[in-house]
């Protein structure tokens, strides 16, 4: 077969055809891995010049510029929404009612978690709706992430994917699994008010974006589960989730771009889900709390598996030797008739760079020809 660029890679995989190597996919790097690669690695002065130039030498956790040095076929943006500033509280909040914070750790290195809902009572919630809130995606929000996105695809011919928070995180964020628990039982005509305000500004958003990028790829980020199961009954998930997320699918199904989900923690129960929404691809997969060859086996023709590589332990614990061997077992295994691009299942936090490459270059060592 002759050689594939990264972009060929990637969108060969997605579908389910032959590929010359198998495509790694990276979610980005946090501010702990930052520092490890800069005090490993680095960039020459010609590829800062270069990097900057491009406008691809970003901040955590959109780590495009390290993700070329190190060699991934493909990665990721997320378009967060607006911000607002609450006086009383003096806590910054994003426009569906979540706040974060920003920590840093002993050795100076930050992290930027969230922290709490700030839409705690009904009253709350349509005080906030009084405000304007949530306000819409600008277009001086999305077009500067989308040049990025298409410098990457066409210059550095990677695939590079970018999103929108899903319908879930917007929603427990802001009113917290508390009050969704209650409204799922007592109130579930204004628990689908909320969806639906929601929904005006992402499902706007991401036409907006669909529009102006007329990219080949939107994933979207939405984490459903925790290491046992979903956060909520997969009953309510069906009911009040699905039906958004499905309006997601149909906007970029329309501009005949695939649509990938990511999700972290156990999402056995929706798998099946995630193929009838006429999802192509999802991403994370941690193999130490999901069934992966069952999935593989069930799924594995009729949808991509993205990530699956652990990065809670082996990526940071694990010596070279014993990454290349587990990274090896995951393709030999996940990999047969392709629809995989392997990678970590989470973005880069506390991982040892030699760990990262030499994940790259195992996943890279294997003949897709030969993994039957």
């Amino acid at each position: 077969m002759n050689k594939m660029t990264s972009y060929e890679r990637s969108i060969a995989a997605l579908e389910h055809k032959p590929v010359d190597r198998f495509p790694v996919f990276s979610l980005g790097s946090d501010y702990a891995f930052y520092n490890e690669f800069f005090n490993n690695i680095g960039f020459t002065p010609e590829e800062v010049k270069q990097f900057s130039t491009d406008g691809i030498l970003t901040g955590p956790p959109w780590a495009h510029a390290i993700n070329i040095k190190l060699g991934f076929d493909a990665d990721w943006t997320s378009l967060a929404g607006q911000v607002h500033y609450d006086p009383e509280s003096k806590q910054i909040l994003d426009t569906f009612g979540g706040t974060d914070k920003v920590v840093v750790n002993d050795d100076g290195t930050p992290h930027e978690w969230y922290v709490r809902p700030f839409l705690t009572s009904k009253e709350k919630i349509r005080e906030w709706w009084k405000l304007g809130r949530p306000k819409p995606y600008m277009d001086g929000m999305i077009k500067p992430k989308v040049k990025i996105t298409q410098t990457l695809i066409d210059k550095y011919e990677m695939l590079s994917m970018i999103g929108l928070p899903g319908p879930w995180e917007n929603l427990h964020m802001s009113i917290g699994m508390g009050q969704v628990a209650k409204f799922c039982r007592k109130d579930q005509k204004f628990l689908e008010e909320i969806l639906e305000k929601n929904f005006e500004v992402q499902g706007k958003g991401l036409e907006r974006l669909m529009k102006i990028g007329k990219l080949p790829v939107i994933m979207c980020g939405d984490d459903y589960g925790f290491n046992h199961g979903l956060h909520l009954p997969v009953k309510y998930w069906r009911q009040f989730i699905k039906p958004i997320l499905k309006r997601y699918v149909e906007i970029v199904h329309t501009y005949d771009a695939k649509f990938l989900i990511h999700s972290c923690g156990n999402v056995g129960e929706i798998m099946g889900d995630f193929v009838e929404l006429g999802i192509e691809g999802v991403e994370s997969l941690q193999p130490t709390i999901n069934d992966l060859p069952a999935y593989k086996q069930k799924y594995g023709d009729k949808i991509a598996l993205l990530g699956t590589i652990d990065d809670t332990s082996l990526l940071v614990n694990g010596t070279t030797e014993h990454v290349w061997s587990e990274v090896t077992n995951s393709v030999k295994i996940l990999g047969k008739g392709s629809g995989y691009l392997p990678g970590a299942t989470n973005t880069l936090l506390d991982a040892k760079v030699e760990n990262v490459k030499t994940m790259i270059e195992a996943i890279h060592s294997i003949n897709p020809k030969y993994v039957i």
